[in-house]
């Protein structure tokens, strides 16, 4: 039996797309599938760092994107449990496009088609309705999937299987990667509110005890409110609208911003959050996005990962570089982010710690800079590698605190 494609990708949200696009352009033949015959709502804080601005514009999909209805933000306010304030601008220049803005709130609703589209322009074939159940391996190797189409048993062949199909990802579980992360336990709670009392067009964070919520201005009068919590703090089977109101009124600063707020659509849940693929790849088979790992909404690396990923996927495709090699990359690439956010994530864990850390910051604009453009994708792995900032941060709050 003949391959479907050259490449076959697994999930038609952004990881997907962007991957399917760059190699379909190549002259690759690319089969991209999906459950979903149109993308579906997902839960997601819709917020696209700075760093994301380069990779849509090189994948042709930026301006569309904006048109579409994407919103700046010039940066995050953080408020702590005691009640300061960080204005935390993103930094001008480094690898934001120019004259772009600093970042963009935009719905998936109007983000995931516009990736798509383009990959279907670029040349890669859509098949929507498919549900992948397994892999098929053939001489030891991923030589295609198994899945469902139109309630109809059906395999796609392939000399390569992207898995782009987020954190559920069937690829990931099928090559034995799929592992939570040791102690980031949370869940999301996210909504659509109106109503909600803002003062700019900045992102917007409000600290709790190992909790937080955010604030995603993505229309005029809609805002992207996620509320996220340890696991233990949402029971099983809770009812989803009425524990996000609960949660939310115990953050510290954030229910006078929702009292005159509402419902637009029903309160999403997602969790557990964290997780990491111990296997990138093996032969046949790798993993991209979601499907390869996710830490937390709280320092925004979803949708960067997911474009960022794509590009290593496609440059490993086209240089037909081995497993190893694609694995070797992308640890390069984003191990060095991933250990930063986890050391903000045990300052999260401690109010006391997260209260110094934002006390220090609000007195030195130059180093809140610097570590907005590491959380805005804005600095290279090579800069991240050194974390040479981190130093001076951990005796700058080890002094404070110590006052």
């Amino acid at each position: 039996m003949p391959p479907n494609a050259d490449v076959l990708v697994i999930g038609a949200g952004p990881a997907g797309s962007a991957t399917a696009a760059l190699l379909a352009r190549h002259g690759v033949r690319v089969l991209l599938v999906d459950k979903a015959v149109a993308p579906p709502p997902k839960v997601c804080g819709e917020y696209l760092s700075p760093g994301c601005h380069p990779i849509l514009d090189r994948l042709g999909a930026l301006t569309a994107i904006r048109e579409a209805g994407a919103r700046p933000l010039h940066g995050m306010r953080i408020h702590t449990a005691r009640g300061r304030t960080l204005e935390a601008p993103y930094p001008g220049g480094g690898q934001a496009a120019a004259g772009s803005p600093q970042a963009l709130s935009v719905r998936r609703s109007l983000l995931d088609p516009v990736l798509l589209d383009c990959a279907v322009k670029s040349g890669a074939t859509f098949q929507p309705g498919f549900q992948a159940s397994d892999l098929f391996w053939q001489d030891d190797r991923v030589a295609g999937v198994h899945g469902r189409q139109g309630g109809q048993p059906i395999l796609y062949r392939a000399p390569l299987v992207v898995g782009a199909d987020g954190r559920q990802s069937v690829v990931a579980r099928r090559i034995g990667a799929m592992r939570p992360h040791p102690w980031l336990d949370r869940m999301a709670l996210v909504a659509y509110l109106s109503g909600v009392s803002r003062a700019d067009a900045n992102g917007e964070i409000f600290l709790g005890r190992d909790r937080y919520a955010i604030l995603n201005p993505i229309a005029p009068d809609l805002t992207n409110v996620g509320v996220v919590v340890p696991r233990c703090d949402l029971p099983h089977g809770a009812d989803p609208r009425r524990a996000f109101w609960t949660l939310a009124a115990g953050i510290p600063g954030l229910a006078p911003r929702l009292t005159a707020a509402q419902l637009v659509v029903p309160v999403r849940c997602l969790g557990p959050l964290a997780h990491r693929a111990t296997r990138l790849a093996v032969p046949g088979a790798l993993l991209v996005g979601d499907a390869a790992g996710f830490l937390d909404p709280f320092t925004g690396e979803g949708i960067y990962t997911a474009l960022r990923s794509a590009e290593l996927a496609a440059q490993h495709v086209l240089a037909q570089t081995s497993a190893r090699a694609y694995a070797e990359g992308w640890h390069r690439e984003f191990a060095p982010k991933w250990r930063l956010t986890v050391l903000l994530h045990r300052a999260l864990r401690r109010p006391w710690l997260a209260e110094a850390l934002v006390c220090v910051l609000s007195r030195r604009p130059g180093l809140t800079g610097t570590l907005m453009a590491a959380f805005g994708d804005l600095l290279s792995p090579d800069d991240l590698r050194g974390l040479r900032f981190l130093p001076r941060l951990v005796r700058s709050v080890g002094g404070e605190v110590t006052r």
